[in-house]
């Protein structure tokens, strides 16, 4: 069983790397913008006046999202919210139980 709980706990450790990416790394505001830097390297800016952040222009009350940087964080990401992660964690846990069936639908099997 130990085997399993290394998956889990591997990708426990992957969801807490993807939150330590997201959290703030800093706050900036100048020239009429409110700029929030992340660990991941993007950023969101608000413009409250039309201005320009690094060959970024915005008009006011207009919000830009500039992307990830960090290529590691955008691996990860792309390995948990990709379409087929649902269907991923299905079959692994249908592996791991080795059930045939929902035992809680109301539907027979």
């Amino acid at each position: 069983m130990g085997q399993y709980t290394d998956k889990i706990n591997a990708i426990a450790e992957d969801f807490a790397t993807i939150d330590y990416y997201e959290k703030l790394s800093a706050l900036e505001a100048r020239d009429g913008m409110m700029i929030i830097h992340y660990n991941h390297g993007g950023k969101q800016i608000t413009f409250n006046r039309d201005s320009t952040y690094e060959e970024t222009s915005g008009k006011a009350g207009e919000e830009i999202i500039l992307p990830a940087i960090d290529q590691d964080y955008i691996k990860l990401k792309a390995k948990y919210e990709s379409e087929t992660w649902g269907a991923q964690m299905g079959k692994w846990w249908k592996k791991i139980t080795g059930k045939t069936h929902n035992p809680n639908s109301n539907f027979s099997s």
